[in-house]
């Protein structure tokens, strides 16, 4: 089982959202760290990084890095479709 780390920001967004739309993300995440690369989530690994990867969860989307090493998951961040990437 993985460790799941996460940034202030992430928090900050989820209180933003409704409280349903921040309850499905956070269940989504904490499916992560049994599995971070889950057939059961739409993970895609960004090209940026070797350890860098998206969870799509409906317009949301969640960047975060896996320490496969020291089993260890740091969500860096949660947004919309639209302006995560930027």
């Amino acid at each position: 089982m993985y460790k799941l780390v996460y940034h202030p920001r992430v928090f900050k967004f989820l209180t933003k959202i409704s409280k349903k739309e921040a309850k499905r993300i956070v269940e989504k995440i904490e499916i992560l760290d049994k599995n971070p690369l889950s057939e059961e989530l739409n993970v895609k690994k960004l090209a940026s990084t070797k350890r860098s990867f998206r969870l799509r969860i409906g317009n949301f989307r969640v960047i975060f890095e896996v320490d496969f090493e020291n089993k260890i998951i740091y969500i860096h961040e949660v947004g919309f479709r639209g302006s995560i990437y930027q």
